[in-house]
């Protein structure tokens, strides 16, 4: 693909990542290099100087305390002493003169002597020859001068330049395989992301996630979200099998009374009273389908948090009287007594009409499933960070096989399906309240009643 497109190559990551780290790699290689080669130099200058300095003072010594013949008999002792050596009086003129071999280009004339104590002189003698020098008044006015050919330092330190410039090419071909080494293993997350989605989008494998190697703090957090949102994903899947095919069922009855009621009417060939009754009840199925498709899009809606709330600061206590007083006839009829105990004033931030479809579920199970004689309580308090509302009944209660089903959309206990419903009403009870970032718990025993209690945040 890189071959094809070398833009490509420039924009991707690991390119980017490698030659940040090689120019890194060398610069800091770089850096390094010059520290230790600024010490090097420094320490052969020294090195060099500290000789030509402690000859400087034993020969002054000598010649004070000696005299000028053990001077002279000291400097051309030995022939193969590197230093020159120069004793001038007040007028200039050399007195004695050392010229070391391989110095045979170089003119004494050049050197003019300094007054300045152990001052070093730097001074060039053509193209390829370099010296530097030294002096000290003595104590009868006569200047000692000391000298050095620097080529041989020059030299070793040309070498020492060399050897770094020659070792750049190593450097660089070792920050390479760094790069690439710190590129793959950077980049080893990602790849195995993009693995694991092309074989969920190749193989419709679902199931696929990416193993978490716990050798990176960063990384194993994007791969433990990237495998979260999986089990998410594969969760609301199954869940979409699993409502489609009770939907599939559910929908199968009312549909097929429906479909019979229509054919009956028009192979009969009733009356105008006959076809206005068979029109009613298909009016009747038709509205109890339509209610089963919308509380399922509800439902679905806020378990994906696609619901749209019109939060509002709102008082809960009016709008749990409101239910209480449009279901208190329908428990009348039934003979349950319903009685309602919280606060005049409740606030929190909620959705009004949301809020009014959760608590008309709750009382509506409650007085559907208590039998005549029973009795309904309905609550509400504020607490530390949430508002409470709970819904008890004396009703006929939920088995503990039961409990953990009673939120599964379109499921209906033993018990339960004597009564007409469709059994959506709990789960569109729990994914609103979720959508309001709330949670519901329920405490039930058979024969003993239910709890059903909500909490909302403020």
């Amino acid at each position: 693909m890189f071959l094809k497109n070398p833009r490509l190559l420039f924009k991707s990551n690991s390119f980017r990542l490698i030659t940040l780290y090689t120019i890194l790699f060398v610069l800091s290689s770089l850096v390094i290099n010059i520290y230790i080669y600024t010490v090097i130099s420094s320490f052969i200058y020294e090195q060099s100087r500290s000789e030509i300095v402690e000859d400087l003072d034993d020969l002054a010594e000598i010649y004070q305390d000696e005299g000028l013949d053990a001077f002279r008999l000291e400097v051309f002792e030995d022939e193969e002493d590197p230093f020159l050596v120069r004793l001038t009086g007040r007028g200039n003129e050399a007195d004695i003169l050392r010229v070391p071999g391989g110095w045979e280009d170089f003119d004494a004339r050049e050197l003019r002597p300094e007054t300045g104590d152990r001052e070093w002189i730097y001074a060039r003698e053509g193209e390829d020859d370099a010296y530097e020098t030294t002096s000290l008044t003595l104590s009868d006015g006569s200047i000692l001068q000391l000298g050095q050919t620097v080529s041989e330092r020059e030299d070793l330190l040309k070498k020492i330049r060399n050897i770094y410039l020659f070792a750049i090419i190593p450097v660089i071909l070792i920050a390479y395989l760094g790069g690439l080494f710190v590129a793959d293993r950077a980049l080893n997350p990602i790849r195995q992301l993009i693995n694991t989605l092309d074989s969920i989008v190749s193989r419709a494998k679902i199931d696929q996630r990416v193993p978490v190697r716990n050798e990176d703090r960063l990384n194993d957090e994007l791969i433990s979200l990237f495998n979260t949102m999986l089990d998410k994903i594969e969760t609301l899947m199954n869940g979409m099998r699993s409502v489609l095919d009770n939907v599939a069922h559910d929908l199968r009855t009312p549909m097929t009374r429906l479909r019979g009621t229509a054919e009956m009417a028009l192979e009969a060939g009733w009356d105008g009273a006959a076809l206005r009754e068979a029109l009613s009840d298909c009016i009747e199925e038709s509205e109890r389908i339509l209610i089963m498709l919308n509380t399922l899009m509800d439902v679905s809606e806020a378990e994906t948090g696609a619901m749209k709330l019109n939060l509002e600061e709102m008082n809960v206590a009016p709008v749990i009287g409101d239910v209480v007083d449009l279901y208190g006839y329908v428990a009348e009829e039934k003979g349950v007594s319903v009685h309602a105990g919280f606060p005049e004033e409740l606030y929190l931030r909620a959705d009004r009409s949301r809020i009014r479809q959760v608590l008309a579920n709750l009382l509506d199970n409650a007085i559907k499933y208590t039998p005549s004689g029973g009795r309904i309580d309905i609550e509400a308090s504020r607490r530390e960070k949430e508002v409470e509302i709970t819904v008890k009944d004396t009703g006929i209660g939920i088995s503990d096989d039961e409990l953990d089903n009673i939120w599964d959309r379109l499921y209906r206990g033993d018990k339960s399906r004597s009564e007409r419903g469709l059994g959506l009403g709990l789960s569109l009870v729990r994914a609103v309240v979720g959508a309001h970032r709330g949670h519901v718990e329920v405490l039930s025993k058979p024969g003993a009643g239910s709890v059903f209690s909500v909490y909302l945040p403020l």
